[in-house]
């Protein structure tokens, strides 16, 4: 008889209790576990297979990826090489993938850290740098650690440890490496996010001219979803780098997420002044008077918009936005009708837009709740295609 079908939401669920009872036998059986590695992954294998038959090779693997991380963690005194070697051996043994291990070899490397052997950690994350950025700061980290080390012992000025640092850094800023390919490591008690944090303070002091930086620190507090951190980094990029206009779009769009309109209509009046000949600053206006449901302020901007050429069809459609918004079905349907004239070549957006619409004006309340904000959120997305709005500017 076949298992029967589980949501994915209560699979993972019980993978986190799985795991939990696992870390929590690693602590309290630390010396027995180190003493027969591959009795206790087989276990972990077997475990795995009988309670998740069906589960897939990443989540399996990832599974043993985070007990590894656990057992080198709980070691009581400082682990050799040998016995960390030993550990990926019987834990890369044990993955359904035999290829690949940088995981693996991270959470090795940050141990090695932990445990001072510095020079140990550089040969097993130089692998894979650019795989994470985060790895990247962790091996800048090393060698900074190292020049702290030979300069508190010399009394000299910073050395070539110190640069192997720096270059480091500027290879991350110049790289700008995914920030989110070690999952397992997003957790709370491992070092690699502090330390990454680390390294960014020490790189805006060592190159206050470089931008980049902020960028990749804003790019992983949206993955952290830190948004206090971001509004730090945001408020001193804007103040370093006045005329970087993609810090002062990502400054709009956190004040919106956040719903501080004030600040947001202060970076469109800001944005406006800088960039005067550019659509971006005038979609954004509109978009902060249709979220506040404002028609006169949205009249003002739109008003700026004809003059400076915008997509006809484009206002058009906005015009139907702010209608759905303030709740005005009759008038976003006559609207969007002038719209749809209007959107020549575009038929299969507008079609499928026009179901949203009928949803918002013919559903019940919760109905037609839900198809307000699908109805924004896709106007929104389409007009920044349009309007070539977009990060990485």
């Amino acid at each position: 008889m076949e298992d029967a079908w589980q949501p994915e939401a209560l699979r993972n669920k019980r993978l986190e209790q799985l795991r939990a009872t696992m870390d929590d036998y690693i602590v309290k059986h630390t010396d027995q576990v180190e003493g027969n590695l591959p009795v206790f992954f087989g276990h972990v294998a077997a475990t795995l297979d009988k309670t998740f038959p069906d589960l897939d090779d990443r989540t399996y693997d990832d599974f043993i990826d985070a007990t590894t991380f656990t057992l080198v963690n709980t070691t009581r005194e400082a682990p050799t090489v040998e016995f960390l070697e030993k550990t990926l051996r019987h834990a890369m043994g044990n993955k359904r993938r035999r290829k690949g291990r940088a995981t693996l070899d991270v959470i090795v490397g940050l141990k090695l850290i932990d445990t001072g052997n510095y020079y140990q950690a550089i040969e097993y994350l130089a692998r894979y740098r650019n795989y994470d950025g985060r790895i990247n700061a962790a091996i800048a980290y090393s060698y900074y650690a190292l020049s702290l080390a030979t300069n508190r012992k010399q009394g000299i000025r910073p050395d070539d440890l110190e640069l192997h640092a720096r270059e480091e850094m500027l290879n991350l800023s110049r790289t700008r490496p995914p920030l989110n390919r070690l999952g397992v490591l997003d957790r709370r008690d491992t070092r690699l996010n502090p330390i990454f944090w680390f390294m960014l303070d020490l790189a805006f002091t060592w190159f206050p001219s470089e931008p980049e930086f902020y960028r990749i620190g804003i790019s992983r507090t949206k993955h952290e979803g830190d948004a206090d951190r971001r509004q730090n980094l945001l408020a001193r990029a804007i103040e370093r780098f006045s005329d970087n206009r993609f810090f002062l779009t990502e400054a709009f769009n956190t004040r919106v997420e956040l719903r501080n309109g004030g600040d947001a209509a202060a970076i469109v009046k800001q944005m406006m002044q800088q960039y005067p000949d550019d659509h971006e600053a005038l979609y954004f206006g509109m978009k902060l008077a249709i979220l506040g449901g404002q028609s006169r302020s949205y009249a003002s901007f739109r008003k700026l918009a004809l003059l400076k050429a915008f997509p006809r069809h484009l206002l058009l459609l906005l015009d139907a936005v702010l209608e759905v918004m303030c709740n005005h079905k009759t008038e976003s349907y006559l609207c969007f009708e002038e719209a749809k004239k209007a959107s020549l070549g575009r038929e299969y957006y507008i079609t499928a837009l026009e179901y949203i619409l009928r949803d918002f004006i013919e559903g019940d309340e919760d109905r037609a709740k839900r198809a307000r904000s699908a109805f924004f959120t896709s106007v929104d997305q389409y007009s920044t295609q349009i309007l070539k709005i977009k990060e990485g500017r």
